[in-house]
């Protein structure tokens, strides 16, 4: 076999190699981190407000995994007024698994959310809520086993 032939192989492999390459990448799958990206960042600053409000909290809002349920604790001096918002769970690896649910906390300030229907791994969790028409927001991630 002459050195022509080596050359001309040796080329032809690594132009296969690249084809490949790139017909694999093509063909993965790609999630944004959201839809509506570019009006989630014109909207950024009400957000950075809300977390400013809810670092400005004497006590600040915690949850914690029990059995098949998410428990919510809002801070105690919001206790008999009235605690609405939004949790959403997202999931970074797959946004088909991403679940936007409303919540509104009890007399005590507490919220149990079922989290049977989330599949296991990892969420990152936004909670949107409200007092008295006062915005606050917190994130956070789970582990859902």
């Amino acid at each position: 076999m002459s050195w022509g032939v080596k050359i001309t192989l040796l080329y032809s492999g690594f132009v296969l190699l690249i084809v490949t390459m790139v017909s694999m990448s093509m063909s993965q799958k790609v999630d944004l981190v959201s839809k509506d990206y570019y009006e989630q960042e014109l909207q950024f600053q009400d957000k950075i407000n809300q977390m400013d409000r809810t670092k400005a909290l004497s006590e600040q809002l915690s949850w914690q995994v029990q059995n098949d349920e998410l428990v919510l604790d809002f801070p105690d001096q919001f206790k008999g007024q009235q605690t609405s918002g939004k949790v959403f769970f997202f999931r970074p690896s797959d946004a088909v698994l991403d679940k936007n649910i409303k919540i509104q906390a009890d007399t005590l300030n507490t919220k149990g959310i079922s989290i049977k229907s989330l599949k296991k791994g990892l969420y990152k969790m936004q909670v949107n809520w409200e007092v008295e028409n006062i915005q606050y927001y917190n994130e956070g991630f789970i582990q859902i086993k």
